[in-house]
C-alpha cells in the first residue's frame, strides 16, 4: 500500500519551499462540482470573508487547480499528490505502471531525480 498526501495550501511546505507533486489527477471534468461543493461550506465562508476577502478560498482553489494543471503539462485542472514516506509503503515500478491511466499521471522517475538535487 502506498499512502499519498494532497498538496499543501499555497503549494509550499512550512519553510516556504515549493512542493513538487509526484503525480497528478485530472480534475478538469469535476472542477465545477468541486468549486460548488467548496462554496457550500457556509460556516467557513463567513469567517474567511471577514478575515481575508470575499471568496478568497474559492480563488485560491482555482489558482492551485490551474497551477497543478500547468505542472502536469497535460490537464487544464489537476490535483497533485506526493508519497507520504520514502521508506516502506512503496509500490514496485511494475505495479506503478499498471495503476496509471489517462486521468492519473505518476511521474515517479522525474520526481525522484528532482529529490536528488535537494534544495
Amino acid at each position: 500500500m502506498t499512502v499519498y498526501h494532497a498538496m499543501p495550501h499555497g503549494l509550499r511546505d512550512g519553510l516556504r519551499r515549493r512542493i513538487i507533486p509526484e503525480g497528478f489527477v485530472d480534475t478538469t471534468h469535476e472542477h465545477a462540482t468541486k468549486r460548488e461543493a467548496l462554496a457550500a461550506h457556509k460556516s467557513q465562508q463567513e469567517w474567511l470573508d471577514l478575515s481575508q476577502r470575499l471568496n478568497s478560498y474559492l480563488l485560491a482553489m482555482e489558482d492551485m487547480s490551474l497551477e497543478m494543471g500547468r505542472m502536469s503539462k497535460r490537464f487544464k485542472h489537476a490535483e497533485g499528490w506526493r508519497r507520504h514516506l520514502h521508506l516502506g509503503f512503496v509500490l514496485t515500478k511494475q505495479t506503478r505502471s499498471q495503476k496509471s491511466s489517462a486521468r492519473i499521471i505518476l511521474q515517479i522517475e522525474l520526481y525522484e531525480r528532482s529529490l536528488e538535487k535537494g534544495y
